[in-house]
């Protein structure tokens, strides 16, 4: 009996092409978007999970490990080694934490193909999405045989490809070219049919990404490399929606490559993952970070860098840098969970960045105790040598947290400390807010705190949100709150020799 409910869970690898000691998780979401720099490795992870897994049937593809990683006069790939951890059912039993390692030492790849585990797997490659002009490159007449094709499946790809690109297309037909006997396809709108040929190499993609994941069975594992190839930011954010509801209806599990920025937006129904490739190991952080990769590649802009959590932290310390006189040399980089700030430390600190004037800072209501901060820096620099102790002390020292009462989030300490405000001689405009602010007292969830005042404001949220803080930093719990930055920005602020206005 073949295996069903397949569900890939990590990817680990020790050593294969540019990556090293890598651990890679793909969450409970069936879309994971790998992203990251030039030569990080994205195609790579790719390559590896399409040979994990045998097809299920004669007529599937099977991919083998000389497709990706050939044999050259450089390289034979000797010493690759990497693991997979997934799950599956057979008949009424569930295979939980079930593993597979594949190495090659001296000539040969193991294990042999016909004992990997079964999965149907289809990888779509960017050689795949060369236009078909391109492809067939003839400056003479080009012939093709058209048949229009009704199948519910095909249905289901014409009106999805149409939903997408915003285009009304009556019929979908499989086209045959004489030359090479390339197959395509072929579109109607209006009653004007026209072939791959004739379309845009980005309506091409379309159809070729929905052709390969809706015909695809369920518990597929789909690969994408370069999914915004070729494609505008709405038509690709319309595309990943589609895809998302389609594998989470049918069990698919997609994993894609991508160099678009607005892809890591997507978080709510995407797992975003970017790699970093570090001396001796590739770091992995959940979310993508312009700031976090701009400052790994050492093109830092201000002498001073505080990597926070999101926006509403940011605004607190820089209030802080406000009232030291030095906001202007300081710069801020989100890193997103609080998880992330250890991985996002590891790999400044593996890639040999000076992080003298660079800081870290929890929001203080997650990971933030001592021992948690020292599980957590563990949990990214492993290693039993004297080196690796004197990194992980190192990490440490970068990861500093502001310190909440009660361990409360950045959110709830605000709202706390605009109600212990008095309104006093305030001026009327700080009187508004402030009173606003004071009406919310009770609410659902935790970003509503501030979320609820800025939609009262009707101002932008950067302009709200500083307010909001400014009028906080009034409150007497501020500088305890704030205390452990407040100290770490004087001494870098005296250490550089800037201009402060100790208050």
């Amino acid at each position: 009996m073949p295996p069903t409910q397949q569900k890939l869970l990590r990817l680990n690898v020790e050593q294969l092409k540019n990556l090293r000691d890598l651990e890679l998780d793909f969450g409970t979401q069936s879309l994971t978007a790998v992203m990251g720099a030039n030569c990080c490795g994205k195609t790579t992870v790719l390559h590896a999970l399409a040979c994990a897994y045998r097809p299920l049937t004669g007529d599937d593809v099977d991919y083998r490990f000389p497709m990706f990683f050939k044999p050259n006069s450089d390289s034979l790939w000797t010493g690759s080694d990497f693991t997979i951890h997934y799950k599956e059912r057979i008949g009424a039993e569930e295979r939980n934490d079930l593993t597979q390692q594949y190495t090659k030492q001296n000539d040969r790849w193991t294990p042999r193909y016909h004992t990997r585990p079964e999965r149907f797997t289809r990888f779509v490659q960017i050689k795949e999405s060369v236009p078909d002009l391109e492809a067939l490159n003839l400056n003479s007449m080009i012939h093709y045989n058209r048949d229009e094709i009704t199948d519910d499946i095909s249905v289901l790809i014409r009106d999805t490809a149409g939903q997408i690109l915003n285009k009304n297309y009556s019929n979908l037909h499989r086209v045959q070219y004489a030359y090479g006997a390339r197959k395509s396809f072929a579109v109607t709108i209006e009653g004007q049919t026209y072939a791959g040929v004739s379309m845009s190499s980005g309506e091409q993609r379309v159809f070729k990404i929905l052709e390969a994941v809706y015909s695809a069975p369920k518990y597929a594992l789909l690969l994408i490399d370069e999914i915004d190839l070729f494609l505008h930011q709405d038509a690709l954010t319309r595309l990943i929606n589609k895809l998302t509801d389609h594998c989470d209806s049918r069990g698919k599990q997609l994993v894609f490559t991508s160099h678009f920025p607005p892809v890591a937006k997507l978080y709510e129904q995407v797992s975003v993952v970017t790699l970093h490739r570090a001396p001796g190991k590739t770091v992995v952080w959940k979310g993508y970070s312009h700031e976090a990769i701009r400052h790994i590649t050492g093109q830092q802009g201000r002498p001073i860098c505080i990597f926070v959590e999101d926006d509403v932290a940011e605004a607190i310390i820089s209030q802080v840098a406000s009232d030291l006189g030095i906001r202007k040399f300081v710069e801020f980089g989100h890193y997103g969970p609080a998880s992330n700030a250890y991985t996002l430390g590891a790999g400044m600190l593996l890639s040999g960045v000076n992080l003298d004037n660079t800081l870290v800072v929890l929001d203080g209501d997650k990971e933030a105790s001592k021992p948690e901060r020292i599980a957590g820096v563990k949990r990214v620099l492993t290693g039993d040598q004297p080196v690796h102790d004197e990194q992980r002390m190192a990490l440490r020292r970068k990861i500093r947290a502001l310190m909440p009462p009660e361990l409360l989030s950045p959110e709830q300490i605000l709202n706390r400390m605009l109600h212990s405000v008095a309104v006093g001689d305030l001026p009327a405009a700080e009187s508004a807010l402030l009173e606003i602010a004071q009406a919310v007292v009770n609410v659902p969830e935790r970003h509503r705190f501030v979320n609820q005042i800025i939609d009262h404001t009707g101002e932008s949220r950067a302009v709200a949100l500083s307010k909001m803080v400014t009028l906080a930093s009034r409150s007497p719990e501020w500088a305890r709150y704030i205390k452990v930055v407040r100290r770490w920005l004087i001494n870098r602020a005296t250490i550089l020799n800037l201009p402060l206005a100790i208050q």
